[in-house]
């Protein structure tokens, strides 16, 4: 429980006292996966409340702006530096020195007003029930795909940072990522299958710039798994494409819409 309330105090604004957290850092990985779906409820009753008082457009708007606020925006702060920093032909040390910048660059800004308007246009597309309802999958997969990062990409600042000590039982992290990862793809095969393909992508990137991650390579993760898998999922409900555990399962609540 204590590195749940952890992870829960690192991923989001919420304050706890210090009595609930570990002493240790490294504890706070474990609780990833329960934090995540922790935030997509309470995001999910966010929007439940936006959805009755707004119109689609003003809901989505309201989802979003929630969402950053919740978590102080770390991850699209992540997407920015790893946009920064990967744009472009640089050696290790010139990408690592504009990962550590706090500054923004042009690529930065702009894969933030990406970042947000996709998010917005995959919500704004997508029924109000169904996107309280798969909120709650969607956050804890994308803050449990950090794990499988950790997993595969040492991190290349210990003096600093979130990783300061390793994590402890790695290949129990590692096991517990690929539980919920294969529950999430039961559920939704296609927006897990397409995520993973991306983060693939962004974390072979990230081995060919860096050697590893770190803090902003991880938050990017968790941006770009929320992205593609919301993206995802509203191009199959585009396409009436129902695969998946996920549908038949709240098909009664979907119906009742």
């Amino acid at each position: 429980m204590r590195g749940f309330f952890s992870a829960l105090a690192f991923l989001t604004i919420i304050p706890f006292p210090e009595a609930l957290k570990s002493s240790r850092q490294n504890r706070m990985f474990a609780g990833y996966p329960a934090a995540g779906l922790v935030i997509g409820c309470l995001l999910s009753l966010l929007y439940l409340a936006a959805d009755k008082l707004f119109p689609d457009a003003l809901a989505a708007i309201t989802l979003v702006a929630g969402s950053l606020l919740l978590t102080g925006a770390i991850h699209l702060d992540g997407l920015a530096d790893c946009a920064d920093a990967f744009y472009g032909k640089r050696d290790r040390e010139e990408t690592l020195r504009i990962l550590k910048d706090p500054r923004i660059g042009t690529m930065g800004g702009a894969a933030i007003g990406i970042s947000l308007l996709a998010r917005y246009a995959a919500v704004s597309s997508l029924s109000g029930p169904l996107v309280m309802l798969a909120l709650p999958l969607v956050t804890a997969y994308s803050r449990t795909v950090v794990l499988i990062a950790l997993s595969f990409l040492p991190y290349v600042r210990r003096e600093e940072g979130i990783m300061q000590e390793s994590p402890r039982s790695p290949a129990a992290l590692t096991a517990l990522a690929i539980a919920v990862i294969i529950a999430v793809g039961v559920l939704l095969p296609v927006p897990t299958a397409v995520s993973l393909v991306a983060l693939a992508g962004f974390w072979r990137l990230s081995w060919k710039r860096i050697r590893g991650c770190t803090g902003d390579v991880l938050g990017a993760s968790i941006e770009i798994a929320e992205i593609v898998f919301l993206a995802t999922l509203a191009a199959l409900d585009h396409l009436r494409m129902a695969a998946g555990l996920f549908y038949p399962l709240v098909a009664p609540i979907l119906g009742a819409s």
